[in-house]
């Protein structure tokens, strides 16, 4: 087979463009060395793959299969080489781990402190990325596990829940609900409620609100920042709307924010993704551990005994 990945990139890159001088500028080459590629290309599979004419270049039926196939074929050759990059040797020994900002407060911390002390040959190193970026991070291939809420599927990658954490409310810490043990959301019905963008992350968005109708509340919603814990804190602080935060948060906003338990039963998934092709045995026992560690976050949090921490 005398065909190239070059090739197929360079072939690509004239099949969506369809114009050879794009093409070139796109792959930052000579216009002559695109065209000298797909007639290479075009060579060893014996047939036409592009119509030109002096107006237009467009896929002959041969082209258009070729495209897709060639598409498929150079996803599967990334694939083969982040799979073999993992057994790169400065790889071996250590793990990035990349965080939503509610799992920054107890348990990476905990992860990382067991990780120091238990595997001493492995260097976690942590990112802190805002709602919503933790799968795409992993996808980037700029971590190795990624931990958050409602992340999204990826091809390739394993997505477990390890955790369901209670929801409590966030409210100023001199509101005259603030020193209960259970809030109903009835009773802040005239408080709007802090929550990121929609867009930043639709599916934990939609679950927050869902939480509000279960409850017969539609608040009305002021945008904060990706990072609740941000510049608008304050408009907790100062009573002026509340929010819904995973128990862990809880002892991680300013002094004068307090959380409540919201009355009912009410969660927040605790999500673990990682490669699928990852084996490496040092990975697999940080993963073990950070099982251990969300287990022992929800049993405190739901104030109950954990049997899956030592």
């Amino acid at each position: 087979m005398g065909l190239t990945l070059r090739q197929l990139e360079v072939f690509l890159a004239v099949a969506d463009t369809l114009h050879f001088g794009r093409a070139a500028e796109r792959l930052h080459v000579s216009q002559p060395t695109v065209s000298q590629e797909v007639a290479r290309l075009e060579r060893t599979v014996g047939v036409e793959l592009f119509d030109r004419s002096r107006r237009s270049v467009r896929l002959t039926e041969a082209g258009e299969v070729m495209a897709a196939e060639s598409a498929r074929l150079l996803e599967q050759a990334g694939s083969l080489l982040a799979r073999v990059r993992l057994h790169e040797e400065s790889r071996l020994g250590t793990a990035r781990i990349v965080a939503s900002p509610s799992v920054v407060n107890r348990l990476l911390p905990a992860v990382i402190s067991r990780a120091e002390q238990e595997l001493p040959a492995l260097v976690a190193a942590e990112l802190a990325v805002d709602t919503g970026q933790v799968s795409a991070t992993l996808a980037a291939e700029l971590a190795d596990i990624g931990l958050g809420r409602f992340l999204a599927e990826v091809p390739g990658y394993r997505l477990e829940r390890i955790a369901d954490e209670p929801v409590r409310v966030a409210l100023g810490r001199d509101h005259p609900l603030a020193g209960r043990d259970a809030v109903r959301l009835a009773e802040l019905r005239d408080l709007p409620l802090l929550l990121w963008p929609r867009e930043q992350h639709p599916r934990y968005y939609d679950h927050v609100l869902g939480l509000c109708a279960d409850r017969g509340v539609d608040p009305p919603v002021l945008v904060s920042p990706p990072r609740i814990v941000g510049s608008r804190l304050y408009l907790l602080a100062r009573n002026r709307a509340f929010s819904l935060v995973p128990g862990s948060m809880t002892g991680h906003l300013t002094g004068d924010v307090a959380t409540v338990r919201l009355e009912g039963r009410a969660t927040l998934p605790l999500e673990m993704q990682w490669r699928l092709e990852d084996r490496r045995p040092r990975l697999a026992a940080l993963r073990d551990l950070i099982r251990q560690e969300a287990a022992a976050l929800e049993a405190d949090r739901w104030g109950r005994p954990c049997r899956n921490a030592p």
